[in-house]
């Protein structure tokens, strides 16, 4: 595997979302521009959004994740802390990082982690309190080479960039479809006072604009959930070239396989920052199916496809011992 190729392709990958995440705000304003006859003001309002979404995603995207799931600095005091240190220290000098990221951990029971950051030396690793608790030195090694691999492979600098993307779309698609139901509220009203023609030309604009709205988050959900779940098979392998020990990282997605039984999904973990974690915090089912609809819709594949290569067996046989569980 060529990681340099890999660092470019990434690069790449994260300015071409970034111009078709502006070309789509574009199109939405030139349609709500068209539908209110108010060219350019719609265009250019939305396109400054765009601007400002992608500006402060890549300069405060990693901060307001961690913000999110309640993430804490690591404590020098306490002794699963130190150690976690320790091994994010340990996989950085195998990976011939020059800076080691800032560690934090998350209070939640589930067995996760993530990176995040947009420059370099500004990259951040969480972990949950459940993965300190429930993985063992071996096993939280290779989790560990996991997230430095995103590090590394600039998966970080495209996910962030994803997050702030997708967060917007998903807020636009939203306030859309308020707007909507309130206007086709108070135009119930309007027909009352008789004055109902111009409501009813606002409600159907409306609904145009949710429908673009939602089929553009449509389009940007399925083009990033296919980039999330290719970066994870490569991550796990570029995690094995650290670690040496393709074991350490089956046992953990083993015990997290176990985990995502309870349904208990990780505090403050959202749709928009979901692709950030190593398995899908929020336990939807279509991540562990095969499929049209799963390739759309999924945001990891599956754990037992990942798990089977990593100890080279067949999926057939690690999805039985995990049915068995």
């Amino acid at each position: 595997m060529d990681y340099f190729t890999l660092q470019k392709r990434n690069l790449r990958k994260t300015y071409l979302l970034i111009w078709i995440f502006m070309a789509m705000m574009a199109a939405l304003g030139v349609i709500i521009d068209g539908l209110f006859e108010s060219f350019p003001v719609g265009t250019i309002f939305l396109i400054l959004i765009a601007l400002v979404q992608v500006l402060v995603g890549t300069k405060s995207g990693a901060s307001l994740v961690l913000m999110s799931v309640g993430a804490k600095p690591i404590s020098e005091k306490e002794l699963e802390e130190k150690q976690l240190k320790n091994i994010v220290e340990e996989i950085c000098i195998a990976a011939g990082m020059t800076y080691v990221p800032k560690v934090y951990v998350m209070e939640d029971e589930n067995i996760n982690a993530f990176a995040t950051g947009f420059r370099q030396k500004e990259h951040s690793l969480c972990v949950t309190r459940g993965l300190l608790k429930n993985l063992n030195r071996e096993e939280t090694e290779g989790v560990i080479a996991h997230e430095v691999s995103h590090i590394t492979n600039k998966d970080t600098i495209l996910m962030t960039t994803i997050s702030a993307i997708l967060g917007t779309m998903v807020l636009i698609q939203l306030f859309a479809w308020r707007a909507l139901r309130y206007m086709t509220w108070s135009g119930r009203r309007s027909k009352k006072k008789g004055s109902g023609d111009s409501t009813a030309y606002i409600i159907f604009a409306l609904l145009i604009i949710a429908l673009v709205a939602t089929l553009f988050s449509f389009i940007g959900r399925v083009t990033i959930f296919a980039v999330s779940r290719t970066r994870e098979y490569l991550a796990d392998a570029k995690a094995v070239e650290l670690t040496r020990n393709p074991r350490g990282l089956s046992g953990a997605l083993r015990k997290i396989a176990k985990t995502q039984k309870l349904k208990q999904k990780v505090k403050g973990a959202s749709v928009a920052t979901a692709h950030l974690f190593i398995s899908d915090p929020l336990k939807r089912k279509i991540n562990n199916k095969e499929g049209f609809f799963a390739d759309l819709f999924s945001t990891h594949p599956p754990i037992h496809k990942r798990i089977a290569l990593l100890e080279n067996i067949p999926p057939e046989t690690v999805l039985r011992e995990l049915q068995e569980l």
